[in-house]
C-alpha cells in the first residue's frame, strides 16, 4: 500500500529509491554470480576440450598401431607357411629314410643268413676233385696193379667224378648266390649313402625350421607388444571418456546455473520496471513527486541496463 498526499509522496519516493538501490545490489550480485558461473563454465569446457584432444590423439595412435600390426601379422603368417612347408618336406624325407631303413634291414638279414649257410656247409671244390681224378687216372695208366686194385681205383675215380658233377652244380648255385650277395652289398652301400644324404637334408631342414621359428616368435612378440599398446590406449581412452562424461554432467549443471542467474537478473529488472510503472499510476497528482520518482527510477534502470544482456558462451 502507498500513502496519498505530499507526505505520502515523500514517503513513497523515499521507499521507491530504497527499493531501487536494493534491486540494483541484488542485480549486481546476480551479475557477479553469473560471471563467476560463466568463468567456471569456460574452465570446465576448456578442460573438456583438452580431454577430447587427448582422446582423439589416443584414437589416432591406436589406428596407427592397428596399421602397424597388420603387416606384422602378415609377415608372421608368411613365415609360418614356410615353416609348415619345410615340415612337409621333412615328413617326406623321413618316410623315404624309413623305407631305406627297412630295406637295409632286409639286406643285412639276407646277408647274415647266407653267411651262416656258407659257414655251416663244407662243400668240396671242383678244382680239388678234378686234380685228384687226374692223378688217379695217371696212376692207372702208369702203374702196374692187380685187377682188384685197378677195380678199386676205377670205383674211386667214378665216385670222384660223381662228386665232381655234384660239386660243379653246387658251385654254379654258390656262384649265383655269391653274385646275389655282391649285388646286395652294392645295394646296401648305395642305400647307406642315400641314408646319409637324407639325414644331411633333414638336418638342414631342421636348422632352417628352427631359424624360421625364431623369426616367427620375434614377429609374434612384436605383434603382442603392439596389441598391448593398443589395449593400453583403449584403456586410457575409456578413462578419459569417463572423465569427459563427468565433465559433461558438470557443464550441464553449470549452464543451468548461468541461466538461473540470468533469469534472476532479468527478473530483478522486470520487477523494478513494474514497480516504477505501478507507482507512476498512483502518483499522477504530484508532478514534483513524479518528476523525482521518474528521475530516480530512470537513473536506477540505466545503471541496471548499462552492461547489456548476459550471454552464455560454449
Amino acid at each position: 500500500m502507498f500513502m496519498k498526499g505530499a507526505r505520502s509522496g515523500r514517503t513513497v519516493s523515499s521507499r521507491i529509491a530504497f527499493l531501487s538501490e536494493q534491486a540494483a545490489e541484488e542485480e549486481r550480485r546476480a551479475r557477479e554470480e553469473a560471471s563467476q558461473a560463466e568463468q567456471r563454465l569456460r574452465q570446465l569446457k576448456e578442460k573438456r576440450s583438452a580431454l577430447l584432444s587427448r582422446v582423439r590423439l589416443l584414437g589416432d595412435e591406436a589406428l596407427t598401431l592397428q596399421a602397424r600390426r597388420a603387416p606384422l601379422r602378415e609377415e608372421a603368417e608368411g613365415l609360418h607357411a614356410q615353416y609348415r612347408e619345410l615340415g612337409r618336406k621333412q615328413a617326406e624325407l623321413r618316410a623315404q629314410r624309413e623305407v631305406i631303413r627297412q630295406r637295409v634291414g632286409e639286406i643285412l638279414q639276407t646277408l647274415g643268413e647266407q653267411s651262416r649257410r656258407k659257414d655251416d656247409t663244407k662243400r668240396p671244390r671242383p678244382e680239388s676233385l678234378a686234380r685228384e681224378i687226374a692223378l688217379l687216372e695217371r696212376r692207372q695208366q702208369t702203374t702196374v696193379m692187380s685187377v682188384k686194385e685197378e677195380n678199386a681205383l676205377i670205383d674211386r675215380i667214378r665216385e670222384l667224378r660223381s662228386r665232381l658233377s655234384e660239386a660243379e652244380r653246387e658251385a654254379a648255385v654258390w656262384k649265383a648266390q655269391d653274385e646275389s650277395v655282391q649285388s646286395l652289398r652294392k645295394e646296401l652301400s648305395r642305400l647307406r649313402q642315400s641314408q646319409e644324404a637324407l639325414s644331411e637334408q633333414m638336418e638342414k631342414l631342421r636348422q632352417e625350421r628352427e631359424g624360421l621359428m625364431a623369426q616367427i616368435q620375434k614377429k609374434l612378440q612384436e605383434v603382442g607388444h603392439v596389441v598391448a599398446e593398443i589395449r593400453e590406449r583403449g584403456r586410457l581412452r575409456g578413462e578419459l571418456l569417463s572423465q569427459v562424461a563427468e565433465l559433461n554432467r558438470k557443464i550441464a549443471e553449470q549452464e543451468r546455473s548461468v541461466l538461473d542467474y540470468q533469469r534472476q537478473a532479468r527478473q530483478i529488472r522486470e520487477e523494478a520496471r513494474a514497480l516504477y510503472l505501478q507507482h507512476r499510476e498512483g502518483s499522477r497528482g504530484s508532478s514534483r513527486a513524479e518528476e523525482t520518482l521518474s528521475r530516480t527510477v530512470e537513473e536506477n534502470l540505466q545503471q541496471l541496463l548499462k552492461n547489456g544482456r548476459l550471454e552464455l558462451r560454449g
